[in-house]
């Protein structure tokens, strides 16, 4: 029995605790400035500042078609890392002071007739720019040529094709280390889409290998395993050899930037420094499909979202640092029930409170975006809280919806940055206009293979970037067992967990400020030199950027005009805050050897 004295102690005690915490949770939304996007920038960098290299830039000379999707994987890599390019069709057009002055020679081989330009290459192979071959000729072909053979350290053709089951890249070459992809076990066949034909040579002395096919080890031996990517020493010149389709528009980039580190003594390039996790008509602020999600779950869409999805997104958010951009949908059908601002101002809060961004989702189930973009410009611009919507998501980003996106400026008013799939192989980072940037999904966390995982680490390797999306469309709108709520977060908690978020070396970023950093990217000009044990950056038309520094045998002793983080052995983040950036190098504690030449 409870006497009057403690029961009203108890009273007390728990009346005291209710107040705490409601004064605490009063004290959070006055405190929280959820009508604020703290990512969205009212001054931006602008198209007409995008500096293109020029011939006082470093030069890559490129031989071969331009109508082809490895010419345009080259292309949009010089862009990048402003490289000027100078193209030519036939091996013979190009001068010796063009060849000399260059720091690549990247040869398309089968485009250019190597076979019968055999002492044009070995000419060229003399004035000691390394060279990269890629699309090889019919390795039949090969086989009848001494010159090809020894310009590429090719001892014999083993077999003109074989079968292999996956594909494996050595450390220090890509950043994040050594790879390899292949099934382990029966559950992980169906992540294999290098199951394949490649040509099969033995290499010769002088030749080092930095990626290769795997087969059956009770077969082949791993020493044996057909080589995919080496480099040769020729008469004093390091020739690469790339022996499958590697440089294309999802890899490509990534094995360029390796490849020219790996031949030279240093490599500085430009990073937009930005992993994004972003996710599509999310969270829902209007009923629609009402009858499917409560033949699923039991519960309409929007009880969905808020009691079982976001709780999920919250702890991923949180487990790995990651600043979420949410899309939110003002109605994806004709059937949409109207908006409900008490829940989007909701979304705004939670967001806020994990240092994630709210943006408007143009997905629709109508042809006509551009009614869609005038609804919801009505929609967003006149909400009274004022949260400024810079990021907007599209589904498809085409040469038509690119049209419509620029005809449609005024009801875009305030987004600066859109995110979207590339259909048409455009570059993964552009202006789509004056003020407006396009940024690229490169992978989608519910879709995991092995050469998309690649992708996801030659996009990190070439350009410090990647836009992963979940795609919450497939769950309000499910065709298939897989698209279903249990079935999905499982899939995206596992894949996000083992592959999405392995390269922590660069920042995880909301939208609109992976926005700022893309923006910084295209617009920076800069040069480096080296001056004794230093190198120094000059940059200009940006107040800061962002680049990788990997060495060989070298680390970085002191920076002045910036700062650093270590990424891996010879590898560095460096953050230029001054137009003057000077890197001071000295020996590494531990071993490295260089494959390259020092001249």
């Amino acid at each position: 029995m409870v006497s009057r004295r403690n029961l009203i102690t108890i009273i007390l005690m728990m009346m005291t605790i209710f107040f705490m915490f409601q004064f605490t949770q009063v004290i959070k939304v006055r405190n929280n400035q959820y009508d604020t996007n703290l990512y969205a920038k009212e001054s931006v960098l602008v198209e007409k500042e995008k500096f293109d290299a020029d011939a006082a830039c470093e030069w890559v000379v490129y031989f071969g078609k331009t109508d082809t999707e490895a010419y345009e994987s080259v292309k949009e890599w010089c862009g990048y890392s402003k490289k000027y390019l100078k193209t030519f069709s036939d091996l013979d057009d190009a001068d010796v002071l063009t060849l000399k002055r260059a720091r690549l020679i990247v040869i398309d081989a089968k485009a250019s007739d190597c076979i019968n330009k055999g002492k044009t290459l070995e000419k060229m192979a003399e004035y000691e720019t390394p060279m990269v071959f890629f699309d090889l000729p019919d390795a039949e072909k090969i086989a009848t040529s001494a010159r090809l053979r020894r310009l590429f350290g090719i001892k014999k053709t083993v077999m003109p094709e074989v079968e292999v089951k996956g594909f494996q890249v050595f450390k220090g070459f890509l950043l994040g280390g050594e790879a390899a992809y292949m099934p382990q076990k029966e559950e992980e066949e169906k992540y294999n889409d290098f199951d394949c034909m490649v040509p099969w040579f033995k290499l010769g002395s002088g030749t080092k290998t930095y990626a290769v096919a795997m087969m059956d080890e009770d077969e082949v031996k791993a020493n044996d395993f057909p080589n995919l990517i080496w480099s040769h020493n020729y008469k004093g010149n390091l020739i690469y050899v790339v022996a499958f389709d590697l440089i294309n528009r999802d890899t490509g980039m990534g094995f360029l930037s390796a490849i020219d580190y790996s031949a030279n003594e240093y490599s500085l390039y430009p990073v937009v420094n930005a992993q994004n996790m972003v996710l599509s008509d999310f969270p829902v602020i209007t009923e629609e499909n009402t009858d499917k999600i409560n033949e699923l779950y039991s519960m309409n869409s929007m009880s969905l979202c808020r009691d079982i999805t976001w709780p999920v997104f919250i702890s991923i958010s949180r487990r790995y640092n990651l600043k979420l951009t949410c899309f939110t949908n003002t109605g994806f059908s004709e059937n949409a029930g109207k908006q409900n601002e008490e829940y989007l101002n909701f979304y705004l809060q939670l967001l806020k409170e994990i240092d994630g961004e709210m943006g408007r989702s143009l997905n629709t189930e109508s042809d006509d975006l551009s009614e869609k973009i005038k609804n919801d410009g009505k929609f967003f611009n006149g909400k009274e809280n004022g949260y400024s919507y810079s990021a907007a998501y599209i589904p498809e980003m085409t040469s038509d919806s690119r049209g419509i996106l620029k005809e449609n400026a005024f009801g875009l008013l305030g987004v600066h940055t859109i995110a979207g799939k590339n259909t048409e192989n455009a570059d993964i980072i552009s202006y789509l206009d004056d003020t407006i940037t396009y940024q690229g999904i490169t992978n989608v966390a519910d879709e995991y293979t092995y050469s998309k995982e690649l992708k996801y680490r030659c996009m990190l390797t070439a350009i410090g970037y990647s836009n992963i999306l979940i795609d919450m469309h497939k769950v309000g709108f499910p065709e298939s067992k897989d698209d279903e709520w249990q079935n999905f977060s499982r899939k995206i908690s596992s894949n996000i967990h083992t592959f999405w978020t392995g390269n922590k070396e660069f920042d995880f970023t909301a939208l609109s400020e992976s926005d700022t950093r893309a923006r910084v990217f295209l617009n920076l000009k800069y040069d480096y030199e080296k001056a004794g044990d230093s190198l120094v950056l000059n940059t200009s038309n940006v107040d800061e950027a962002y680049f990788v520094l990997r060495t060989h045998g070298e680390k970085i002793t002191s920076i002045e005009g910036g700062e650093y983080s270590f990424m891996e052995e010879g590898a560095y983040l460096i953050h230029a805050t001054a137009p003057r950036t000077v890197i001071g190098l000295g020996k590494s504690d531990r071993i490295f050897e260089y494959d390259g030449l020092l001249r």
